[in-house]
């Protein structure tokens, strides 16, 4: 009996050596501390707050795109937190001019929703900005012209409806022109071709025509390539970057001169380094004003930018 009650105490002692086996911390590892861990790593992949996504945003390129998850947009949802206004504002000062450089751009190539939206991000960075007005000027400019190009092509696609009774009408007037000429061929003044060298009237005519032709065509062509006057220049913003790196270079634009002399069409040629300075140079361009000539000029210009003195404060 006594055997007996000693086996039973052993199987007791391994049965709760078991059970504490079964409830130790490295069984419980893979169980309660997993989803511990991958909230964990959530919270690494998804930044927190809207400053922190500014960041990563900026730091992937996203400055200005795409709408509503940029660098822009997430620097003024973090300046209207408290803790971090005063940082945010600073960033949203560094980039302002980054946004109106893109503005000019989307003005440019007529993109007149983009430029709309990134004015409205200027409006939203600093609702007193010296460059709002001509911006908005621009935007309304560049509606007005879009609107009037449209009515336009709609009064051209209507006009070739009326255009098969002109040209109807022409050909017929044409054909009634021509009908009296057999009757007229066998009479001999077909044969004044053949002496007509001799009349003066005509050669007093042509001379008269050689005569204004030479003083009126040299003055149209001088007037075509002679480059309009430059009235109002512009000074390039120093790209930071290139500012920081402490890097010289310039971009070479091609561009338009309308008849009133403002710029329009600008494009790149050639960049040096290439591609730091070509926001800029494309940017600047945009607020050339040349003399108005009453005709469009092609021409195209250098832009240099050279570093400002040392310790001066670029920009």
């Amino acid at each position: 009996m006594k055997a007996k009650r000693m086996g039973w105490g052993v199987g007791l002692l391994l049965c709760l050596a078991g059970c504490q086996g079964a409830s130790s911390p490295d069984a419980k590892q893979g169980g309660a501390a997993s989803p511990v861990a991958a909230d964990i790593q959530l919270d690494e992949a998804v930044p927190a707050t809207p400053y922190a996504r500014a960041a990563q945003a900026l730091a992937e390129n996203r400055m200005l795109a795409p709408a509503g998850d940029n660098a822009i947009e997430h620097y003024l949802a973090a300046r209207a937190e408290a803790g971090e206004r005063t940082r945010a504002q600073a960033a949203l000062s560094e980039l302002q001019p980054y946004v109106l450089i893109a503005a000019e751009q989307a003005i440019a190539r007529g993109d007149a929703g983009e430029a709309k939206r990134l004015q409205g991000l200027i409006e939203r960075i600093d609702g007193q900005a010296p460059a709002l007005p001509r911006l908005e000027a621009s935007v309304v400019a560049l509606l007005r012209e879009q609107a009037l190009q449209a009515a336009a092509a709609d009064a051209a696609a209507a006009q070739p409806a009326l255009s098969p009774t002109s040209s109807t009408l022409e050909a017929s007037s044409a054909q009634t022109a021509r009908t009296p000429a057999p009757a007229v061929a066998a009479a001999p003044v077909v044969r004044a071709p053949d002496i007509a060298p001799s009349p003066a009237p005509i050669p007093a005519r042509q001379e008269e025509a050689q005569a204004i032709s030479p003083s009126v065509v040299p003055s149209r062509v001088v007037q075509e390539s002679r480059t309009p006057r430059l009235l109002q220049d512009a000074q390039p913003r120093y790209p930071l970057p290139a500012l920081r790196a402490r890097v010289e270079g310039q971009a070479e634009v091609a561009f338009t001169i309308q008849p009133d002399g403002s710029v329009r069409d600008v494009r790149l040629l050639s960049s040096t380094p290439a591609g730091m300075f070509d926001a800029p140079a494309l940017a600047v361009a945009q607020r050339w004003r040349f003399e108005a000539t009453g005709q469009a000029h092609a021409s195209r210009r250098t832009v240099r930018f050279q570093l400002p003195a040392q310790g001066a404060s670029g920009g």
